[in-house]
């Protein structure tokens, strides 16, 4: 099983991600964790210059070719043109999700909404970079859920459901 759980900042994909790997026993990647494996960017860089996007995805490309694994996240970003995952979305309004910014780091709201456009904007070139697309499309994903007035554990049992009705269909 490969998930790819997209969201903006504040969205939830963190708490979420870590719910469904309990439920299945899924292997959590991220950016952060990507970033913390690399041991030595002099070898990835060119003329001194790094491609961090670049360096993500193709260590996705390397992460994906094991199973078992939840992309979340701004890493999930770069998996909207695979096939061979199930690919969600959450989604929630701005205000909630700088809400939830302030609370999960500790900051004040103003910092938190700076923090929450500046990652809006980064997710969205992403997809703008990699997919010619000037925005998230619905239609990327095979499912999307609204995570305002819901609780993360809530969005989990009803993505679980979602994932065991896609591997029923597989199955047949």
């Amino acid at each position: 099983m490969k998930i790819a759980l997209c969201g903006y900042l504040g969205s939830g994909c963190t708490e979420v991600a870590e719910i469904l790997s309990g439920k299945f026993n899924l292997e959590i990647v991220n950016t952060s964790r990507i970033l913390t494996a690399i041991k030595d960017f002099d070898v990835l860089s060119r003329s001194g210059e790094v491609d961090v996007d670049m360096i993500i995805k193709n260590k996705l490309e390397e992460i994906l070719q094991r199973d078992n694994i939840i992309v979340e996240g701004r890493s999930a970003f770069f998996l909207l043109d695979r096939e061979d995952l199930i690919k969600i979305f959450l989604n929630a309004s701005i205000e909630e999700r700088v809400r939830h910014v302030a609370s999960r780091r500790g900051i004040p709201i103003d910092e938190a909404r700076d923090d929450v456009e500046r990652s809006d904007r980064d997710r969205n070139s992403i997809v703008q970079r990699f997919f010619k697309k000037d925005s998230v499309d619905p239609t990327d994903f095979d499912f999307t859920i609204k995570t305002n007035l819901k609780t993360f554990a809530k969005i989990a049992d009803i993505i679980a459901d979602v994932i065991r009705g896609f591997s029923a269909i597989q199955q047949r």
